[in-house]
């Protein structure tokens, strides 16, 4: 019988899981990372030169230039793999393009006129 209250409870009276959440949380405490105090009687000294640009290949890495030729090689093969609308598609897209330039051309019109009435009544 006591045997099973030991194995229940920690050395201290506390449950055994409760025991084994304040480890873990204290291991996760001391794994954190800590800041580095400065020290407050160190002025911070400047810099004499520049930092130093990264780059992505190391410290020599040079980028090849792109010739024409393979820019356009590059741009045929990408156009490849574009999908064209067929022509049902490209007669509805036309259609909607076409109805919403409408409607901006009809509003822009309208606040035209209106704006050109206002000011006429206003100043003239």
């Amino acid at each position: 019988m006591a045997q099973e209250k030991d194995n229940a409870d920690g050395d201290n009276g506390v449950p055994a899981a409760q025991d084994h959440a304040r480890e873990v949380a204290k291991a996760a405490a001391s794994s954190r990372p800590v800041r580095k105090a400065a020290a407050s009687d160190e002025a911070p000294t400047k810099k004499d030169h520049a930092t130093p640009k990264r780059r992505a290949g190391g410290a020599r890495a040079t980028r090849k230039r792109t010739t024409p030729v393979s820019f356009v090689r590059e741009s045929v093969g990408e156009l490849r793999k574009v999908v064209w609308p067929t022509a049902s598609q490209l007669r509805q897209y036309f259609v909607v393009v076409l109805v919403f330039v409408l409607l901006v051309i009809a509003y822009v019109l309208a606040l035209d006129l209106l704006f050109g009435w206002g000011l006429l009544k206003i100043l003239g």
